[in-house]
């Protein structure tokens, strides 16, 4: 056993120079961590590299080498195999983090047991600037937990190795109680990995993993719910919990509600509760046909989306077909049955 607090996991496969401008940030900038670097049959140059930052930290690295390049997801999961620490990080070796870029991560860890993956901010990506549930975790940089690969084990090898891989991940984590967060950190920059191999086959691959997560998980369902005026921020704050749980079955929300309440509810940190969970304000003093042009213009964007009228017994303004929230909620249940 080590005494790190985390374990680094970087797999690598050539690219010398971006692999060294990773592993010194993260040397630089990650006190208190063992490294894992895992070499996937690099050539000459990139391999002479890691031997010599293997050498040079001594205890703090440990280097494992294959043959050939086994991918990404596999050398993850050997990552993982090897590392003794109450956390672990797997990051790309094309990304490069800041100073302090753990700390934020290890210490919402600590405060919130439920979160089982957590995600730094990344660059490029979308704003960070409050603690939000995602879909996915990221390749980029991402910090698992030990307690959370103890009860689900590694990445699903069989899939694509990029976002399904990722979805799936999370589905599995959500299924045992835990959550995947992002947390306000100091940006990490990263790159998606070159594409290997031809278009026909990646796409087949991809298909190949949609179906495979459909099979196991379902198909989500979009919605578009009206909160009338008069709705105070603590009931509109538990009807949102209802909708994150359906967001963690790949549910997306759209919200419309009084531009008063949203404001209330951004103030009470409801406003990005997950990243599927979208508050919409509508305008405050629009008369009707402007806000109908508004829903016509969401809905338009998303063919199939379902009217929801978030308090049962008052219409949905804008569509005679709709859900009421009761009915929503049912919908919800059954999708954890």
């Amino acid at each position: 056993m080590t005494d790190a607090i985390i374990d680094v996991i970087i797999p690598v496969w050539n690219r010398p120079d971006e692999t060294r401008n990773c592993l010194v940030t993260l040397i630089n900038h990650t006190p208190g961590a063992r490294f894992i670097m895992v070499d996937c049959g690099s050539e000459r140059d990139t391999e002479r590299l890691l031997q010599e930052l293997a050498d040079s930290l001594d205890d703090r690295a440990l280097l494992m080498r294959d043959d050939s390049n086994i991918g990404f997801v596999p050398a993850a999961n050997r990552g993982f195999e090897s590392s003794e620490a109450p956390y672990f990080a797997l990051v790309r070796n094309t990304s490069l983090v800041s100073a302090r870029w753990l700390e934020p991560l290890l210490a919402y860890a600590q405060e919130h047991p439920e979160a089982g993956i957590l995600l730094p901010c990344l660059d490029p990506g979308e704003e960070c600037d409050v603690p939000t549930e995602l879909e996915r975790g990221s390749f980029g940089a991402m910090v698992i937990t030990r307690e959370l690969y103890r009860q689900i084990g590694g990445l699903d090898e069989g899939m694509d190795g990029g976002v399904w891989c990722l979805k799936d991940y999370t589905r599995r984590a959500n299924a045992k109680g835990f959550i995947t967060v992002q947390v306000p950190t100091p940006v990490v920059h990263h790159q998606e990995e070159a594409r290997l191999g031809s278009e026909q086959r990646r796409r087949e691959t991809q298909q190949r993993s949609i179906a495979l997560f459909r099979e196991r998980w379902g198909v989500g369902g979009s919605y578009i719910l009206h909160v009338p005026k008069g709705v105070e921020v603590e009931l509109l704050g538990e009807k949102l919990q209802w909708l994150v749980k359906g967001a963690r079955r790949d549910d997306s929300y759209t919200v419309l509600l009084p531009a008063s309440l949203n404001q209330a509810a951004q103030q009470a940190g409801l406003g990005k509760l997950h990243e599927h969970v979208t508050l919409v304000p509508l305008p405050r003093l629009a008369w009707d046909g402007m806000k109908k042009r508004l829903f016509d213009k969401i809905a338009s964007q998303k063919p199939g989306i379902t009217p929801v009228t978030a308090v049962d017994g008052i219409p949905f303004p804008w569509s005679e077909r709709y859900l009421s929230f009761s009915e929503l909620c049912e919908r919800i249940k059954a999708r954890y049955q």
